[in-house]
C-alpha cells in the first residue's frame, strides 16, 4: 500500500474548509452581531456534516494505520501495537484539554468540555479493541448511533457522564460532541477503511496530477495544527477588519 492516500488528505482539506466557514460565521454572529443563526437550518447541517466527515476520516485512517502497523511488526503482541495508539490518543486528548482550558478562560459557562478533539482522542484509544470486527464495525457503529434515542431521556446531577452524552440540567457548551452517537460514526469510518483500502491493497483510489495539488493536500496533512490555530487567526483577522470599520 502507498504511504498516503491523497483522496483522504483532500477530504480532510474539505472538512477543514467547512470548519473554518462555520466558525467564521459563528464568530461574526457571536462577536460582531451578524444575524447568522449558526445553530439552526443550513448552518447546523454544515456543522453536523463537518463533524461527520472528520470522524469518518478518523476511523478510515485508523483502519489503514492499524493494519499497516500489524503488517510491519508481524507477530507483535496487541500490547506492543497498542502502545503507539495509546500515546497518540493521549496526545490528542491533551490538545482537547488545551482547548478546554482556553475556552474556560473566555467563558466558564459554555467552555468546551468534550469536543471534537476529545472524541477523536478517546476514539483512538478505543478503536484497537474493535479492530478484529473489521467491516463488521459498520453494524456496531449503527448500534452506537441508535443509542442516542435513549440518551436524551437520561439525566444526571454530575458532569462525569458528559463523554457518553448524558448531560446535567442546564448544561451548555459551544462545542459538545459526545461518544454517543459520534463514536458510531468513527466505527463506520473504520469499516469503510477496511473495505476500501485494507482489503484492496492496491494503493490510492484516485491519482491527481496538477500544479495546485500540493497546496490542496497540505491543509489535510496538518489538520490538528490548523484546528488549534484557526480560531485565533480568524478572530485576529476579524479584529483587524472590525478596527478599520469593515465589519
Amino acid at each position: 500500500m502507498s504511504h498516503r492516500y491523497v483522496e483522504l488528505d483532500l477530504l480532510r482539506t474539505l472538512a477543514i474548509a467547512m470548519m473554518v466557514t462555520y466558525h467564521g460565521a459563528y464568530d461574526l454572529s457571536q462577536f460582531y452581531g451578524w444575524n447568522i443563526h449558526v445553530f439552526e437550518g443550513g448552518w447546523r447541517l454544515l456543522w453536523q456534516s463537518t463533524v461527520t466527515l472528520f470522524l469518518l476520516l478518523v476511523g478510515c485512517s485508523f483502519a489503514i494505520s492499524w493494519n499497516r502497523h500489524g503488517e510491519k511488526h508481524g507477530d507483535a503482541s496487541f500490547r506492543f501495537r497498542y502502545r503507539k495508539y495509546l500515546l497518540r490518543g493521549i496526545g490528542v486528548i491533551a490538545c482537547g484539554m488545551l482547548v478546554s482550558a482556553v475556552t474556560f478562560m473566555i467563558d466558564p459557562e459554555t467552555y468546551v468540555r468534550f469536543g471534537i478533539l476529545h472524541v477523536i482522542g478517546v476514539s483512538i484509544l478505543l478503536l484497537p479493541f474493535f479492530a478484529f470486527l473489521k467491516e463488521g464495525n459498520v453494524l456496531i457503529g449503527m448500534l452506537v448511533i441508535s443509542l442516542m434515542k435513549i440518551i436524551p431521556d437520561a439525566t444526571t446531577d454530575t458532569s462525569l457522564l458528559l463523554p457518553i452524552g448524558i448531560m446535567p440540567s442546564g448544561f451548555a457548551s459551544v462545542d459538545y460532541i459526545p461518544l454517543i452517537p459520534w463514536f458510531g460514526v468513527v466505527l463506520i469510518g473504520y469499516a469503510i477503511g477496511e473495505a476500501l483500502y485494507v482489503r484492496r491493497k492496491t494503493g490510492a483510489l484516485f491519482t491527481f496530477n496538477f500544479p495546485l495539488f500540493t497546496a490542496l493536500v497540505l491543509p489535510g496533512r496538518n489538520a490538528l495544527l490548523i484546528y488549534l490555530l484557526h480560531q485565533p487567526i480568524l478572530l485576529g483577522i476579524l479584529g483587524i477588519f472590525g478596527f478599520f470599520g469593515i465589519l
